[in-house]
């Protein structure tokens, strides 16, 4: 008799524990409805990123058509933007290009590239269709805008900033580099899968407010309808930094505390 009330009593004690796990880790739904007549971008309303913007650790290829003799700028050579958000161009030195466009980033390293070469190699004199330099009212050459050179040439070799984030109940947790085409389903098919240990009903999408924003965009997902009904309604395309969190089900999480 003691020792069978020995036994039920801390029972009695984790089924409290199970109630709370039960109700306490369950996400506050936006409606479905609702989620389909907003402009949220998902699997069949994909929409294009904004001007990609250069950070640590992408890596560029900078090309010079005319560079100088045993110095040459390639596009077999990629160059690692820094932790210190600069790219090393060897003997011409290094060039500041975190925070900018891939536009942007052509014109500050043409500029920096004038220290070393002339503007006619760097593509920057306007010519006529004869090939004779275009002069303006002062006998001047005509320069052309950096980002229109013809003689530089910058591009992404890697696009290795923007990352997303899967962690909870799926085969591998971590980051995951973007290339702005995955959607919900490709992040956990990228992840290993759920666990069977996974809440299926309740996974939600962590999507942080821009740093002058109240709060993250916290959207439900719910994945019996993406696989086993075709419905994509929350099959959300992700953006850069998002976090895709599964949880694990409350009852595999009281059966771990048993």
């Amino acid at each position: 008799m003691d020792r069978t009330r020995v036994f039920r009593r801390p029972l009695c004690r984790l089924l409290p524990l199970a109630v709370l796990f039960a109700c306490g880790c369950q996400t506050v739904r936006t409606p479905e409805s609702k989620i389909a007549k907003s402009n949220i971008p998902g699997e069949l309303r994909k929409t294009t990123m904004p001007d990609y913007v250069i950070e640590p650790p992408d890596t560029l290829f900078v090309e010079v058509y005319l560079a100088l003799p045993g110095r040459p700028l390639a596009r077999d050579t990629e160059h690692l933007v820094r932790p210190d958000g600069k790219i090393s161009l060897g003997f011409y030195g290094e060039v500041y290009v975190t925070g900018l466009t891939l536009d942007q980033a052509k014109e500050k390293i043409i500029l920096h590239l004038r220290k070393y070469l002339p503007d006619e190699s760097l593509g920057l004199i306007k010519f006529d269709a004869k090939g004779d330099p275009v002069l303006n009212k002062d006998g001047k050459p005509v320069l052309v805008d950096p980002v229109d050179s013809q003689r530089v040439a910058v591009d992404i070799a890697s696009y290795t900033s923007k990352v997303f984030y899967v962690q909870g109940d799926v085969g591998i947790t971590g980051r995951f580099p973007i290339t702005g085409n995955e959607t919900v389903l490709d992040a956990l098919s990228y992840a290993g899968g759920l666990l069977p240990t996974a809440a299926t009903q309740n996974i939600r999408l962590v999507r942080p407010g821009p740093p002058d924003g109240c709060c993250p965009q916290v959207l439900p997902v719910n994945y019996a309808a993406i696989v086993n009904a075709g419905d994509t309604t929350t099959n959300y395309q992700l953006m850069p930094g998002d976090r895709l969190v599964v949880y694990r089900d409350p009852i595999e999480r009281f059966n771990g505390l048993v």
